[in-house]
């Protein structure tokens, strides 16, 4: 039997409250690769603002620990991904795992899909097509922000939407009205991860993320 998406969205909402607890966005992704007999998960979740980090959204970070995965075979010290036990390592919201595919995939072939608690953003949209990710499954839309619905991706560059089409990228959102009661249930609290939050998140990167209001002290810091 396959690994379903209720199994990757469960862990995503443990990441999302993590995160919301930290004082971050509600947002968490899973990138998930699939290759010959194994399965590598790199979990992310959003670090805008306890990383002070700009680019530090949920997809991103997703993206960022299967490459730092990847970068690092080419190192004496390699990084190695951690087992999958049937969820997060304790105090860890950030990680790559590894387990055996149910059915293995012929030789060569290579199988991508990134799980999001939310409609990714522009800036998340672009790496996700920079990286030739195959399928992005999405619990809650974002008609604000989010950049990978249709009618929301045809407005940005036309370069961004042809790459899309010529790759053949696939996208899902998971109805919480068309989904089975417990995948209906997961969709809908980590919709309620990012909006209950939202506002406040807001009026916080409002204030600045990297330029914020003591870079004066932190400048003063590096230079002594």
């Amino acid at each position: 039997m396959a690994y379903s998406d209720g199994e990757y969205f469960a862990t995503l909402l443990d990441a999302a409250v993590q995160a919301q607890d930290a004082g971050d966005y509600g947002i968490a992704a899973a990138l998930v690769i699939r290759a010959r007999d194994t399965e590598l998960i790199s979990v992310g979740r959003n670090a805008v603002l306890s990383a002070r980090d700009p680019l530090g959204h949920a997809e991103i970070n997703a993206i960022r620990g299967i490459q730092s995965v990847l970068a690092s075979q080419r190192t004496h010290q390699p990084v190695q991904a951690r087992a999958w036990t049937g969820g997060l390592t304790a105090g860890s919201a950030s990680a790559v795992y590894h387990r055996p595919l149910t059915t293995p995939l012929s030789p060569g072939a290579i199988e991508s899909v990134l799980y999001t608690s939310l409609e990714p953003c522009p800036m998340c949209t672009v790496a996700i097509l920079s990286a030739r990710i195959d399928r992005v499954v999405i619990a809650a839309p974002d008609e604000q922000g989010g950049a990978l619905a249709p009618e929301r991706l045809a407005k940005l560059p036309p370069a961004w939407s042809s790459l899309a089409a010529e790759h053949g990228l696939t996208v899902a959102f998971e109805s919480a009205e068309d989904a089975p009661p417990v995948l209906a249930e997961l969709t809908a609290r980590l919709g309620r991860a990012f909006w209950d939050t939202k506002d406040a998140r807001d009026a916080e990167v409002s204030r600045g993320v990297l330029l914020h209001d003591d870079i004066a002290s932190a400048i003063a810091e590096i230079v002594r």
